[in-house]
C-alpha cells in the first residue's frame, strides 16, 4: 500500500465543521508521522475520546490491527485523507483507483428512486459525511471507509492472540434465531432474491454487554436454526466496540451495520462490516458500514432508513443503504444462499449476554406498539423479492423465534406498516427465557 495521501488546503481545512481533525501531511518512506509515531495508517491528530497514552504492548497491538484494516479492510488502497469527525469518528478517503476492480457492472437495484417517497414530515437520514460539504465533495472521487477499532484486543481485555482470532471469538452477531435474545417482527418463508423497506429506528437505552437493533435479514434453511445470512441493521451497541471511544461500550451511538453468518466446520461464524475482508466494496459509494446515523425522537423528528439485500444474477448479495449500494458478499462465500434465499425477516432484537436475568435495554424508541405512529419505531412497506425479482408484499407472519410482548411486541401489519419495540425488564411483567 502507498503510504502518502493528498494535501488538504488550509482554505478547504477552515471550512469544515469544529471539532473535525485533518490529517494534511505525506507520511515518510519509513510510515512515520511528523512525530515519529509508526503506523501504517495516517494519524487524526489526537489521542482517541476519552483514552489515555497505550502501553508498549498495546501499541503493538495497535500497530497490528492498523496493518490489519489496511491490507484486509481497506484491501491495500491508497489513503488520500483522513478525518477525524465531531463524533469521533475515523474516516479514511482511499484512491478508487488503488481499489480491487469489480468483476462486472454494478447492477440495478430492484427499487428506485421513486420508491424513496416519504410521509409528510418524515425525513431521510442524513449522516455526518453528507453535512460536510467539502466531505461530501471528496467523497464524489474517492471511496470514503470508516476506520474500525479493535480496543478490546487492543487493551489487552481478551485472551485473543491475533485480530482473526479475535473476530472469530469476540463478536457478538445479530441472529434471527439465536440464543440469549428477544425479538419482535414480521417474518416471511417464501424464497427469494432479497428484501427492503423503511425502518424508523430511536436510540434505545442499552445496557454494558447488550446491544438492540432493528435489522433486515434474508437466510437458510427455511426451517430450524439459521446456518447462513446476511442482514443489514441500525443498532445501538455496547456488546461490541465499534466507536472510536476506547471505553469502547460507553459509545451507545446509532449505527448502520451489515453483517453475515455462515457455518464452517460445523461452527456458525459471524461477522459485522466486512472486518474480516470477505465484503466487497463498492468503490463509488458514499455511506460505509459502521457509521453513526441520524434516528428519531419520540413525538419530534422522524427519520427513515430505506434498507435494501439483494442477489444479482451473478448470486452475488449486494446491500444498499438509501439507495447507495455499499458493495457484496459474494455467492462464493455461502454453500446455500447461492440460488436465493430459503427465508427474510424484519425484526427487532436484544442481546443479553446473562441468560434468565432481567436486561434494561430497550428496543426502538423503549415503548410498545400501543403508543402508536411516531412514537414507537416502524417498519414502512417490507418487501421480498421472489425468485424472479419481483417485489411481493410478505403476510403478517410472527417471527418463529423468542417473543415475550411483555418485553418487546409489535403491532399489526397493516397498511404496508408495522410498530414495534419495548423497554424489556423496565416493566415489571418481562420474563427473559
Amino acid at each position: 500500500m502507498s503510504s502518502s495521501y493528498t494535501w488538504i488546503s488550509t482554505a478547504a481545512a477552515s471550512l469544515l465543521c469544529s471539532g473535525c481533525i485533518i490529517t494534511i501531511g505525506p507520511l515518510d518512506e519509513t510510515a512515520e508521522n511528523g512525530d515519529g509515531k509508526t503506523s501504517v495508517l495516517p494519524d487524526p491528530g489526537e489521542e482517541p475520546v476519552d483514552g489515555p497514552p497505550l502501553a508498549e504492548a498495546q501499541q503493538a497491538r495497535k500497530e497490528e490491527a492498523d496493518r490489519y484494516t489496511a491490507e484486509v479492510i481497506y484491501q491495500g488502497g491508497e489513503i488520500l485523507a483522513t478525518f477525524q469527525l465531531p463524533s469521533g469518528d475515523v474516516l479514511d478517503f482511499i484512491n478508487r483507483d488503488t481499489l480491487p476492480t469489480l468483476p462486472y457492472e454494478i447492477p440495478l437495484l430492484p427499487i428506485t428512486p421513486e420508491d424513496l417517497a416519504l410521509p409528510p414530515g418524515v425525513e431521510l437520514g442524513v449522516t455526518e459525511l453528507e453535512q460536510i460539504p467539502e466531505l461530501l465533495e471528496l467523497a464524489a472521487t474517492t471511496a470514503p471507509f470508516h476506520r474500525p477499532t479493535f480496543w478490546p484486543y487492543i487493551l489487552g481485555e481478551t485472551d485473543a492472540t491475533s485480530i482473526e482470532d479475535y473476530l472469530a471469538r469476540y463478536q457478538v452477531g445479530g441472529d434471527p434465531s439465536g440464543i440469549n435474545r428477544l425479538y419482535a417482527g414480521l417474518g416471511s418463508v417464501a424464497p427469494n432474491r432479497g428484501m427492503s423497506g423503511y425502518v424508523n429506528q430511536f436510540r434505545p437505552e442499552v445496557e454494558t454487554g447488550s446491544f438492540s437493533l432493528l435489522e433486515f435479514a434474508v437466510a437458510c434453511p427455511a426451517d430450524g436454526p439459521v446456518q447462513e445470512m446476511i442482514g443489514v441493521a441500525i443498532s445501538v451497541d455496547k456488546a461490541n466496540p465499534f466507536g472510536n471511544n476506547q471505553q469502547a461500550l460507553l459509545d451507545g451511538e446509532p449505527r448502520i451495520h451489515i453483517e453475515y453468518l455462515r457455518t464452517v466446520n460445523g461452527q456458525l461464524q459471524s461477522n459485522w462490516d466486512g472486518m474480516d475482508g470477505q465484503f466487497v466494496g463498492n468503490p463509488s459509494r458514499l455511506h460505509q458500514p459502521g457509521q453513526k446515523v441520524p434516528v428519531s425522537v419520540p413525538g419530534g423528528t422522524q427519520v427513515e432508513h430505506l434498507l435494501t439485500i439483494f442477489q444479482a444474477p451473478t448470486g452475488d448479495w449486494w446491500i444498499a443503504y438509501n439507495l447507495d449500494l455499499l458493495g457484496y458478499y459474494p455467492a462464493s462465500s455461502f454453500t446455500k444462499l447461492n440460488s436465493g434465499a430459503c427465508r427474510s425477516a424484519w425484526y427487532g432484537e436484544v442481546y443479553n449476554r446473562k441468560p434468565g436475568t432481567a436486561v434494561q435495554t430497550e428496543m426502538g424508541s423503549g415503548k410498545f406498539a400501543e403508543v402508536g405512529l411516531y412514537k414507537a419505531a416502524h417498519v414502512r412497506n417490507p418487501m421480498y423479492y421472489d425468485l424472479s425479482w419481483f417485489g411481493v408484499e410478505p403476510s403478517d407472519t410472527f417471527l418463529s423465534i423468542p417473543y415475550n410482548p411483555l418485553c418487546y411486541d409489535r403491532s399489526l401489519f397493516e397498511d404496508s406498516l408495522f410498530l414495534l419495540g419495548g423497554p424489556g425488564s423496565k416493566n415489571p411483567g418481562c420474563q427473559w427465557p
